[in-house]
């Protein structure tokens, strides 16, 4: 009783965003669970009555409490969902020694020079100033929104020789060096192309329709050599990721200068990152954006992840979900990467110097677009460092 009374006092005092019956999110665990009445909850009055944890709440319907409930087998759609007794076990890349716990990473050493670069030039650079940088808002691709001039200046596009001889822009890409971009496997080859291959990339660029002038300056830069990951094998959906070489050396400026790479093997107290890429926005008429787009997504723990999306593992991706991945998305549909993003980031914002972005992962898959209750999924950067590093800085 003292629960329930708990429950109606706090809830009257809360905005309700899911509905009885909806799938949501525990935000103490970040873990899927059910809106349910709070009478039927056991685990949620457990939970408050031993260590006043207090419960996610839904709505309140009628006389009736509703809370984010994972007493029992969830059900999406005709899929019932739990956690696998036996975690997956799945191969990691062929790991190469880490650096003592004195030693940055070269990787870190390169961001650290990245993020340096941007607090010496911010006030003297053309086009950039502290407001472009300043990203303290979560903005809310599939249910986004356009980005900002210069909001995102790492970002790259990705494109092919088409049957009419123009360019067609169908992957998305984030510039980590001078010399590299970074991108997914599965963008490799495109059959319908008339060179299968990609051939140039483009950066700063905003809206990459050539007749719409945004007052965006950008550059293509010719692509000299395409290396996927060793262990990637199409159409396999492990080890998507790949780098592309630059035929020349990008001089960074305002709307041009590359991401970090995230290094860790959790998101620490992110809880959200957002996705950017000039893919489908529309999955029911297939239309692609020709300005960039960018969309908030949660990112979900590992065990959440393979709780959620190992019933839909198929021929490719025959163990399902993996710790080198990382799903995101919005489990009440609506808000997704879709295709024409893939190989673009999934980035979050240094908490030091806001003008610098991480890649957490990128772009790979998923089961559909903005579907309710089903997550993308992603290549975890951390995963493949030691490759990353070995190519892009071999000397160190």
């Amino acid at each position: 009783m003292e629960v329930l009374s708990f429950f109606i006092l706090v809830i009257t005092q809360l905005g309700y965003s899911q509905k009885l019956g909806e799938l949501c999110l525990k935000q103490n665990t970040r873990t899927l669970g059910l809106c349910t009445p709070a009478a039927r909850c056991e685990s949620a009055k457990r939970e408050y009555a031993l260590n006043r944890i207090i419960p996610t709440f839904c709505e309140r319907f009628e006389t009736t409490i509703v809370v984010c409930c994972s007493d029992n087998t969830l059900s999406i759609g005709s899929v019932n969902v739990q956690p696998p007794t036996q975690p997956l076990k799945a191969p990691s890349p062929e790991p190469v020694p880490r650096p003592t716990n004195n030693e940055l990473r070269v990787s870190e050493k390169k961001c650290a020079e990245y993020s340096n670069d941007v607090v010496e030039n911010i006030n003297v650079t053309a086009g950039i100033s502290t407001s472009k940088c300043d990203y303290n808002k979560q903005h809310l691709i599939v249910g986004g929104e356009d980005a900002e001039r210069g909001e995102f200046p790492h970002m790259a596009a990705i494109g092919w020789i088409n049957l009419e001889g123009t360019y067609s822009f169908l992957c998305g890409g984030s510039l980590i060096s001078p010399n590299f971009v970074m991108t997914a496997a599965h963008c490799s080859k495109y059959a319908k192309m008339r060179i299968p291959r990609p051939v140039i990339v483009r950066l700063g660029d905003q809206n990459i329709k050539p007749e719409k002038f945004d007052g965006a300056n950008p550059i293509d830069v010719k692509i000299k050599s395409i290396q996927n990951h060793p262990l990637y094998k199409s159409p396999g959906k492990y080890n998507d990721i790949m780098l592309l070489e630059l035929e020349t050396e990008v001089k960074f400026e305002a709307a041009i200068r590359p991401a970090c790479l995230w290094s860790k093997p959790d998101f620490e107290e992110y809880t959200t990152a957002v996705a950017t890429g000039w893919g489908i926005t529309d999955p029911r008429t297939q239309r692609t954006s020709d300005e960039l787009r960018k969309v908030s997504l949660s990112l979900f723990n590992n065990s959440f992840c393979k709780s959620v999306l190992t019933p839909k593992r198929n021929r490719n991706w025959p163990d399902g979900f993996r710790d080198t991945q990382v799903c995101a998305g919005e489990l009440r549909g609506g808000k997704d990467t879709c295709q024409g993003d893939s190989g673009s980031p999934l980035q979050v914002v240094s908490r030091q110097n806001k003008c610098i972005f991480y890649v957490v992962a990128v772009t790979s898959f998923g089961p559909g677009c903005a579907l309710k209750g089903t997550p993308a999924i992603y290549t975890r950067v951390s995963s493949y460092l030691d490759w990353i590093e070995s190519v892009v800085w071999p000397e160190g």
